[in-house]
């Protein structure tokens, strides 16, 4: 039965508009025993900073973010900080009276983060002194995300705002429909040069132009099946991710899917369900999937090339491709290096402070890990 069956059935008796938190409610079964590997690789700690309060379930959402030489962390309390790349030392510390539901982004000299009450903030990314903040119509459960002049923020009532970086004014909105129930939360925005593309909970997937707000394209990618609500999910909450000239998108209960930007034929798809990000390289799609077995599928055809079932049960973050590796953590604080070339288990690092948070971020030679305590660690990768 899959992890959260009975949550959900108990989810789709409430009110149209629900959601629901996945892995909450019903009791986790116990993780499956770490197996026995013949260690190649190694992790060094380089540093380590607490980001503030504890993440709930929900942090998968607050997910810290690098730019220009500086990391930049959010908690649920209202803490946002920025730390130096290459030591961890803190810069700055901003204290906002809210609850943060949707961070961290940055770019444009800003760092942004969206709240619980739908008020999108924008701190300059220099010193952490608020630039301004605009409302949208609900909460915001992603980071906010900016690109040519305009901020990318989007509501949980399906609402995408596109609001001028200067002073936050709404130059444009759309909306999709949100189905009477899904997975609380929602994929992140991407943006390809001008134009962003996001994922929906009734399984489309959108392009928009990024100064306008236009849409340039609708697609479903996903189509529900089943004779209720529950088995009718397919949300979209993996954010896409272009390689080339192709978008890859994952679904829960849903598929994996290649789809051509400039076509918007569909490639290939694979039954594979999800709500993670994926990873992608060269050859390969990589996916934790919600029974926690991890594939690499290739990239031109979505055939399996390996596939990793040794961390059942144990709760798996987004894979992160990294040099010759692949990166996965789980709820017990490990961090597990997969072999890109069979998927073997060749080295095992655990962090302090509770689950892996989020995919597991490459910024050269490092590794950023988040655990659910608020602890955001930098490794170094030795063959």
């Amino acid at each position: 039965m899959k992890r959260v069956m009975i949550l959900l059935m108990l989810a789709s008796l409430v009110a149209c508009g629900s959601v629901f938190k996945r892995g909450g409610g019903a009791k986790e079964p116990q993780a499956a025993p770490l197996p026995a590997i013949e260690t190649s690789i190694t992790l060094d700690r380089d540093w380590s900073v607490d980001i503030g309060a504890a993440l709930d379930e929900g942090g998968r959402h607050l997910t810290p973010t690098v730019d220009a030489e500086q990391v930049y962390m959010a908690d649920p309390e209202g803490r946002i900080t920025a730390a130096g790349l290459s030591d961890g030392k803190r810069r700055w510390a901003k204290k906002l009276d809210a609850v943060i539901s949707g961070g961290v982004g940055a770019g444009d000299g800003l760092v942004l983060v969206g709240t619980s009450k739908g008020v999108v903030h924008a701190l300059d990314a220099r010193d952490g002194n608020e630039l301004w903040n605009s409302r949208v119509s609900s909460e915001v459960l992603t980071p906010p995300v900016t690109s040519k002049g305009i901020v990318v923020a989007r509501a949980g009532d399906g609402r995408i705002y596109g609001l001028s970086t200067v002073d936050g004014a709404s130059q444009w909105t759309f909306r999709r429909s949100v189905p009477s129930l899904s997975l609380r939360g929602a994929g992140t925005p991407s943006l390809y040069k001008q134009v962003v593309v996001l994922g929906f909970a009734s399984g489309k997937i959108v392009a928009a132009e990024v100064a306008t707000g236009r849409i340039i394209w609708d697609v479903n990618v996903a189509q529900p099946r089943g004779r209720n609500e529950v088995e009718r999910l397919v949300d979209i909450d993996a954010r896409p991710v272009l390689a080339g000239s192709v978008i890859y998108v994952a679904a829960y209960q849903g598929r994996v899917t290649a789809l051509a930007l400039g076509s918007r034929r569909i490639l290939w798809a694979r039954d594979v369900s999800t709500y993670n990000d994926l990873s992608v390289d060269d050859a390969n799609i990589y996916v934790t999937d919600e029974q926690d077995t991890v594939f690499a599928l290739d990239r031109l055809t979505g055939k399996t090339v390996w596939r990793q079932e040794g961390l059942k049960r144990r709760r798996l973050s987004p894979p992160t491709s990294m040099g010759g590796h692949v990166f996965v953590g789980d709820k017990e604080g490990y961090l597990h290096v997969l072999r890109k070339s069979d998927g073997q288990m060749v080295g095992r690092s655990r962090l302090k402070n509770g689950a892996v948070i989020g995919a597991p971020i490459p910024q050269g030679s490092q590794l950023l890990v988040l655990t659910q305590g608020g602890t955001l660690t930098s490794l170094t990768i030795n063959n």
